[in-house]
């Protein structure tokens, strides 16, 4: 009775066609790739709303009921983030997908959360603009992408912080507005105002302190040259420090040094079934400069005994620059089935043991198509660095899933003994508050104190 009053109340605020509990319609939203880890859910209803005032409306409703709700942005998720594992509403904001402002003095755009990167990156290209973009679809939305601080392959130049503004409203309906645009809304392009940076303190809460509905991105100049290069080594540990000695000297705006396994490659290729050590790097600017970086990349290369190819096999030079500035055509999906992974940030000079420890427990649980890869970020102090071990998996073999799982657990245990800097966004199988001490006490405190009925994305970090 309780749930159809509820959600006669939501058809009230948003319309019969955006309030639905269908049971086809609540099932794509009750497991992303990630099942085996994060148990699939379902939500009991969902709802489609286009405006601030009806978020307002709906999370008025919930709070008033103690309802749980679950932001979602595009659909594109993984490991559990979006799961209802309470149940209650699941907020679809895909209809909240309009460019607000492209401002060419500011260099920054105005966007609501249903806005893909396909969609920016095509209207600020014809301003002469860049939008730093994922390793991700096209269709992936920015505001969730940066809000969770993703991984760019030009992160070894342009960083992980593209955000500075953000429009939230809070789990009783109220608005806050960050940054510059608390003191002036006219003027929302910094995120310096008269006391803390409050953007800061949404970034890498999945959903659990409240829903984004506006946001200010930096944009970037787009460069006249994009130069795609290919390395090869012999070994893991050779990249490290070539890696190292390229991002301190700012030479190139991308540095990805992976390794794919002979299975994997088998996997992903028809052309090669051995295992590959190689280094993806994008130099970027004016002619000239790219010019004089190559040639120091180049220098670089040849002594740390790498190579580079002449021409890709599996890609060419178009859909690599494509890739950088656009979408990732270079990853069509993996044809073994799933994939996992347990992302993390560490310490440059560690890489080769996080990379041997991970690629061991793989192969001793049978799982011999591997992937690693190290993504060394700006500004690098610390060596601060992007890793992802991965592992191709079959999520419809009962005996794999309790292997991964073991894997899961294995991993992060092996990980926090080498010693990392933290999981790479608060993914729920991963992120354990009551490990962080007074850090991980404090931010149980602000969840507490912004959402006393506890209603947004229960289940998830900091709970």
């Amino acid at each position: 009775m309780r749930a159809k009053k509820i959600e006669r109340e939501l058809v009230q605020i948003l319309g019969e066609e955006n309030v639905s509990s269908d049971v086809g319609d609540l099932i794509p939203f009750e497991r992303d790739d990630q099942f085996a880890l994060v148990p699939p859910h379902r939500p009991d209803i969902v709802v489609m709303p286009s405006t601030r005032e009806e978020v307002q409306e709906i999370l008025k409703l919930a709070n008033r009921h103690k309802v749980p709700v679950v932001p979602l942005a595009s659909g594109i998720n993984r490991k559990g983030l979006c799961i209802a594992s309470k149940g209650g509403i699941l907020l679809d904001l895909r209809r909240m997908n309009r460019i607000l402002e492209i401002n060419e003095e500011m260099m920054t755009a105005t966007i609501e959360p249903g806005v893909s990167f396909g969609q920016l990156v095509k209207e600020a290209r014809k301003k002469g603009f860049r939008v730093i973009t994922p390793y991700a679809p096209s269709t992936a939305s920015v505001l969730a992408n940066y809000m969770l601080r993703g991984i760019y392959g030009t992160a070894t130049r342009y960083g992980i912080d593209h955000l500075i503004n953000i429009e939230v409203v809070l789990p009783d309906g109220a608005i806050l507005q960050t940054g510059s645009a608390a003191f002036n809304q006219s003027l929302p392009y910094c995120n310096i105002v008269n006391g803390p940076d409050l953007c800061k303190l949404f970034q890498a809460n999945p959903g659990t302190l409240g829903v984004v509905t506006k946001g200010v991105i930096r944009l970037y100049e787009m460069p006249e040259v994009i130069e795609p290069l290919i390395a090869l080594y012999p070994d893991y540990a050779s990249m490290v420090e070539p890696s190292i000695e390229m991002t301190r000297r700012n030479l190139v705006a991308s540095c990805w040094p992976m390794m794919f396994t002979g299975a994997a490659m088998k996997i992903l290729t028809d052309f090669m079934e051995e295992d590959i050590y190689m280094m993806w790097l994008y130099l970027e600017g004016d002619r000239g400069q790219v010019e004089r970086d190559k040639e120091a990349v180049e220098k670089i290369t040849e002594r740390y005994n790498g190579f580079f190819l002449p021409e890709v096999p599996m890609l060419d030079r178009d859909t690599m620059i494509k890739d950088q500035i656009w979408e990732r055509t270079s990853v069509k999906g993996w044809k073994g089935g799933n994939m996992y992974g347990c992302s993390f940030y560490g310490v440059m000079k560690s890489v080769t043991r996080y990379y041997e420890v991970t690629r061991e427990i793989s192969k001793r649980h049978g799982f011999d198509a591997f992937h690693y890869e190290s993504v060394p970020v700006a500004p690098f102090h610390g060596q601060l660095t992007y890793n992802d071990p991965c592992i191709f998996w079959d999520a419809s073999d009962t005996e794999q899933v309790k292997e991964i799982r073991e894997i899961h657990e294995e991993i992060k245990r092996s990980l926090v003994d080498i010693g990392i800097y933290g999981w790479f966004r608060p993914f729920p199988s991963v992120v354990d508050t009551s490990k962080l001490g007074r850090y991980g006490e404090m931010w149980r405190k602000i969840k507490e104190l912004i959402d006393p009925n506890a209603i947004m994305n229960p289940g998830k970090p900091p709970l």
